[in-house]
């Protein structure tokens, strides 16, 4: 059973694949297929034109690497239309922040077939507990569903790792939410096999809700770890001087003290910057002391400072 995900897309050139057959009626030789300067043969039996580009749907946030997930899961699904993408390539086109360390560039997917039988290289196939398995249409391509793929995540990612998928999956970072927290926790339960089940528990309980960044995760995370209370993820804080809304990235607003994390694009763009110095005016104005944080930022240091303006603001109370 396919559900269909609201998605908001733009269209990019990509190369269609095409099968043996389709390449014959193209009038494309054998012989020009071997020229791998033009036609790249992504599964056996499947090729792209690299000279021939088409416009395909693809959501605003899609990345090269998400685009050739997508060219490289439609190839196969030619030979197999009843594949789904599963695992770490559903997680890939849902947008879901993976870790550097995985390295895995496999086509994974699954299907309900207790039948179909296929070996191929760069490809993995998986075949469900439960011969009734639901898929979520994205874009034309059928997905597992997030609670399958983030159970299937759980072995090879840390606690903290599996928090900042789950943070994104019932967050807004990609195309979501695709799934509340209290279902995705429902629906996790009733898978009949979950490896790890005891680390995914641990995961469904930290993870948040509207947090905007695998960076916002990280930074929530570390906190914890090193003994903080928990922040708040996006405390408002209303400003009467610019008649807005703040939303820090972190925050504890019983002591008005805001936490961000600092991407690159916050060094490089003079606009950013600007706006960074209005919204650090609009803090202090009403009594808030904004920390920052950014990716080379000493965290030892931003612990003691952390620590001092608590120690500080909590006395003052």
């Amino acid at each position: 059973m396919w559900k269909t995900m609201n998605q908001t897309v733009d269209f990019r050139p990509v190369p269609l694949p095409f099968t043996a057959s389709e390449a014959r009626r193209r009038g494309i030789t054998a012989y020009a297929l071997a020229d791998r300067h033009r036609f790249s043969q992504i599964f056996r039996g499947i090729w792209v034109d690299t000279e021939s580009l088409t416009d395909v749907p693809a959501p605003r946030w899609a990345d090269h690497r998400w685009l050739e997930t997508w060219v490289r899961m439609t190839g196969i699904r030619m030979l197999y239309p009843s594949l789904a993408a599963d695992h770490l390539t559903a997680a890939r086109l849902y947008g879901l922040p993976l870790p550097s360390h995985i390295s895995d560039k496999s086509i994974h997917v699954a299907t309900a077939s207790r039948n179909l039988r296929i070996s191929r290289p760069g490809l993995v196939v998986r075949r469900p507990a439960t011969l009734r398995t639901e898929w979520v249409e994205l874009l034309g391509l059928p997905l597992a569903t997030i609670p399958r793929v983030i159970a299937t995540l759980a072995p090879l990612l840390s606690l903290n790792e599996l928090v900042t998928v789950g943070d994104a999956a019932i967050g807004r970072q990609a195309s979501g939410p695709y799934i509340t927290r209290e279902r995705l926790r429902e629906e996790i339960a009733a898978l009949p096999r979950v490896a790890h089940r005891r680390k995914v528990r641990k995961a469904l309980t930290l993870m948040r809700e509207t947090v905007d960044s695998p960076q916002e995760s990280w930074l929530r995370l570390w906190l914890i770890g090193c003994g903080f209370q928990e922040p708040v993820v996006h405390p408002a804080v209303y400003s009467p001087i610019d008649d807005c809304v703040l939303h820090p990235d972190l925050g504890y607003p019983e002591l008005r003290i805001a936490i961000e994390y600092e991407g690159d694009q916050h060094r490089t763009s003079p606009a950013q910057y600007a706006q960074d110095i209005r919204r650090r005016e609009l803090f202090e104005a009403e009594g808030w002391v904004l920390l920052r944080v950014a990716k080379r930022s000493d965290m030892a240091s931003f612990a003691k400072r952390l620590r001092h303006c608590i120690a500080e603001r909590s006395s003052s109370r």
